[in-house]
């Protein structure tokens, strides 16, 4: 490593690698130079090839010495709460909130696998460079956009859960980093061909995944919220499913089809507490058999319609590979809000049956809605026409 040099910033200096290389030259780390409370405070912030620059650099050394000279203005303050590592701080939050909540564990814990160059940091340590460098390191391994949120907003939920008990006093990093818009938008739904053909194939491989399909299908559930159904939130008299535990926290009813309700009334009827449809080993079912993903491949829902020959000379389907385009469990969920939209019912009614708190996701449905359009067309057409003198002739 080179001596530092300085720059045109005050305070900023850089230092040029003897190893590491960026756009054809020598990388640089950038180091900040100041005084607080009578200390020297040096410190290297981050290297030319991870997005780090001097007026980045100028800016952090700016904001630490403004709060150095509030914290000395303010004087002596009352004890500060443990420093919590982020490890630390993630054990309290699974143990203690999510846990003790009753909430999910298995998706915040595997996020935590692209966390672990951050675990070992103190709460107060964490910066916003340390997040875009998180960021950037997720993007260059292919992670997707929403991967990448949700490791992110994982770090935000746990700092606000420790502010809340005290136990951090902030600020949060989080709040000063963008980040990444994911498109993961489903664009696609089924046919009605489509819908009975996979129900027909689901039915021949598996009675309860196909029945577990077709409420999906006809009353717009997510998996999750099946697996959770409950014999006591089944309504024949009123043909609706209560949802106790839905994705947002908020309880909601959804509408049985008459296919439905009479498929449910065929099963065995269990006690009011005993789950609607258990895992094989008793308990809520952690995820979509299997019977569903072969089904899908037997009808060829996620087929190219291409056919290609391999270097062996056998010959494949090709596979549609755009998560936006495959067909998963869950694309019966978006099915049964396309048709809805098709079918000429408002966002409104949409949301509603989804359980969406707002219209932001149910605006994806809105050109789907040709019938309502039609109607609204006609409507003023028609209203126009009949107040006019020609009309009355």
């Amino acid at each position: 490593m080179n001596a530092r040099k300085s720059t045109r910033y005050p305070g900023v200096q850089i230092r040029e690698s003897t190893e590491r290389r960026y756009r054809g030259r020598a990388d640089v780390c950038y180091t900040i130079d100041f005084r607080a409370n009578g200390k020297r405070v040096r410190k290297d912030l981050g290297w030319a090839s991870e997005g780090m620059t001097a007026a980045r650099a100028a800016e952090i050394r700016g904001r630490l010495i403004n709060e150095a000279r509030l914290a000395e203005a303010m004087g002596p303050r009352a004890a500060a709460p443990p420093a919590l590592t982020l490890a630390e701080a993630w054990e309290r939050y699974r143990n203690d909130w999510l846990i003790a909540s009753g909430k999910d564990t298995k998706s915040c814990a595997h996020l935590t696998v692209h966390l672990r160059h951050l675990m070992p940091l103190r709460l107060h340590e964490i910066s916003p460079y340390h997040l875009d460098t998180l960021m950037a390191e997720m993007r260059q391994r292919g992670l997707a956009a929403q991967t990448i949120r949700h490791a992110v907003s994982l770090v935000r939920r746990i700092m606000r859960r420790m502010i809340k008990w005290r136990l951090f006093n902030g600020p949060l990093p989080t709040d000063e980093v963008t980040l990444p818009r994911p498109n993961n938008m489903r664009e696609r739904y089924l046919k009605p061909a489509e819908a009975r053909a996979l129900l027909d194939e689901l039915k021949r491989r598996s009675e309860q995944t196909w029945l577990m399909a077709l409420v999906a299908l006809h009353c717009g559930l997510r998996f999750g919220e099946i697996a959770r159904l409950r014999w006591g939130d089944v309504r024949p008299g009123d043909m609706l499913l209560y949802i106790a535990e839905s994705k947002s926290g908020r309880a909601r009813h959804a509408v049985m089809t008459e296919e439905v309700a009479a498929a449910l009334a065929s099963l065995p009827h269990g006690a009011e507490s005993d789950l609607v449809f258990p895992a094989r080993g008793g308990g809520v079912m952690a995820q979509v058999s299997k019977a569903f993903s072969r089904a899908v491949d037997a009808v060829g829902l996620n087929d190219t319609g291409e056919v290609i020959t391999q270097a062996d000379g056998t010959k494949e389907r090709g596979k549609i590979h755009d998560a936006r385009q495959r067909v998963v469990f869950h694309s019966l969920r978006h099915t049964y809000a396309s048709w809805l939209a098709k079918g000429g019912q408002g966002q409104l009614v949409i949301a509603d049956r989804l359980g969406h708190h707002s219209l932001e996701m149910t605006r994806r449905y809105t050109h789907l809605m040709d019938t309502s359009r039609r109607a609204s067309a006609e409507c003023i057409s028609k209203a126009f026409h009949d107040g006019s003198p020609d009309s009355q002739r």
